[in-house]
Protein backbone atom coordinates (compact mmCIF):
# COMPACT_ATOMS: atom_id res chain seq x y z
CA UNK A 1 0.00 0.00 0.00
CA UNK A 2 0.93 3.57 -0.87
CA UNK A 3 0.30 6.83 0.23
CA UNK A 4 0.55 9.80 -1.95
CA UNK A 5 0.13 13.33 -0.44
CA UNK A 6 0.42 16.81 -3.22
CA UNK A 7 -0.50 20.10 -2.30
CA UNK A 8 -2.85 21.76 -5.13
CA UNK A 9 -4.73 24.86 -5.56
CA UNK A 10 -8.38 25.24 -4.82
CA UNK A 11 -8.87 26.58 -8.58
CA UNK A 12 -7.70 22.32 -9.61
CA UNK A 13 -8.91 20.81 -6.89
CA UNK A 14 -12.40 19.63 -8.33
CA UNK A 15 -10.44 18.31 -11.30
CA UNK A 16 -8.65 16.22 -9.52
CA UNK A 17 -11.05 14.39 -6.80
CA UNK A 18 -13.10 13.98 -9.95
CA UNK A 19 -10.01 12.25 -11.72
CA UNK A 20 -8.61 10.42 -8.82
CA UNK A 21 -12.09 8.83 -7.91
CA UNK A 22 -12.43 7.99 -11.72
CA UNK A 23 -8.93 5.75 -11.59
CA UNK A 24 -10.49 4.31 -7.95
CA UNK A 25 -8.11 6.46 -5.83
CA UNK A 26 -11.29 6.25 -3.04
CA UNK A 27 -9.28 6.58 -0.06
CA UNK A 28 -8.76 9.97 -0.74
CA UNK A 29 -8.42 12.91 2.39
CA UNK A 30 -8.43 16.87 1.08
CA UNK A 31 -7.28 19.19 3.98
CA UNK A 32 -7.06 23.15 3.54
CA UNK A 33 -3.32 24.57 4.31
CA UNK A 34 -3.25 27.32 6.46
CA UNK A 35 0.39 28.11 7.50
CA UNK A 36 3.59 29.12 5.87
CA UNK A 37 2.68 27.36 2.28
CA UNK A 38 -0.38 29.22 2.53
CA UNK A 39 0.93 32.39 3.06
CA UNK A 40 3.85 32.31 0.35
CA UNK A 41 1.01 31.29 -2.02
CA UNK A 42 -1.24 33.98 -1.20
CA UNK A 43 -3.86 34.13 1.64
CA UNK A 44 -6.46 35.09 -1.01
CA UNK A 45 -9.89 33.05 -0.41
CA UNK A 46 -10.18 32.56 -4.06
CA UNK A 47 -7.03 30.80 -4.57
CA UNK A 48 -5.87 28.79 -1.40
CA UNK A 49 -4.08 25.31 -1.13
CA UNK A 50 -5.46 22.25 -0.03
CA UNK A 51 -3.29 18.82 0.75
CA UNK A 52 -4.78 15.39 -0.80
CA UNK A 53 -3.75 12.44 0.87
CA UNK A 54 -4.74 8.76 -0.86
CA UNK A 55 -4.15 5.70 0.81
CA UNK A 56 -4.04 3.16 -2.21
CA UNK A 57 -2.73 -0.06 -3.49
CA UNK A 58 0.97 -0.62 -4.23
CA UNK A 59 -0.45 -1.38 -7.91
CA UNK A 60 -2.30 2.32 -8.22
CA UNK A 61 0.42 4.29 -7.19
CA UNK A 62 2.04 5.69 -10.55
CA UNK A 63 -1.45 5.63 -11.69
CA UNK A 64 -2.33 8.43 -9.11
CA UNK A 65 0.85 9.88 -9.54
CA UNK A 66 0.48 10.45 -13.19
CA UNK A 67 -2.97 11.78 -12.90
CA UNK A 68 -2.14 14.58 -10.48
CA UNK A 69 1.08 15.18 -12.89
CA UNK A 70 -1.09 15.47 -15.92
CA UNK A 71 -3.61 17.97 -13.90
CA UNK A 72 -1.04 20.76 -12.72
CA UNK A 73 0.99 20.26 -15.28
CA UNK A 74 3.41 23.82 -15.39
CA UNK A 75 0.73 25.53 -14.18
CA UNK A 76 1.77 24.12 -10.36
CA UNK A 77 3.57 26.56 -8.26
CA UNK A 78 7.02 26.31 -7.86
CA UNK A 79 7.58 24.62 -4.58
CA UNK A 80 4.89 21.92 -6.07
CA UNK A 81 5.35 18.56 -4.51
CA UNK A 82 4.21 15.11 -4.79
CA UNK A 83 5.01 12.64 -2.41
CA UNK A 84 4.93 8.56 -1.59
CA UNK A 85 5.42 7.09 0.99
CA UNK A 86 4.92 3.58 2.31
CA UNK A 87 2.33 3.51 5.57
CA UNK A 88 3.75 0.61 8.05
CA UNK A 89 -0.11 -0.71 8.58
CA UNK A 90 -3.79 0.20 7.80
CA UNK A 91 -6.62 -0.87 9.76
CA UNK A 92 -9.90 -0.68 8.78
CA UNK A 93 -11.73 -0.19 12.02
CA UNK A 94 -15.00 -1.27 11.24
CA UNK A 95 -13.81 -4.84 9.05
CA UNK A 96 -10.91 -5.29 11.63
CA UNK A 97 -8.86 -5.83 7.71
CA UNK A 98 -5.35 -5.37 8.32
CA UNK A 99 -2.66 -4.31 5.38
CA UNK A 100 -3.79 -3.97 1.31
CA UNK A 101 -7.22 -5.25 2.29
CA UNK A 102 -7.83 -2.36 4.52
CA UNK A 103 -7.36 -0.04 1.56
CA UNK A 104 -9.75 0.65 -1.36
Amino acid sequence: MKLVTAIISSQKLDEAREALLEIGATGLTISRIFGDAFERHGSRTDDCLFKLEILAAERLADTIVESIIGILGTEAADDARILVFEPEQAVRIRTLEIGEEAVG
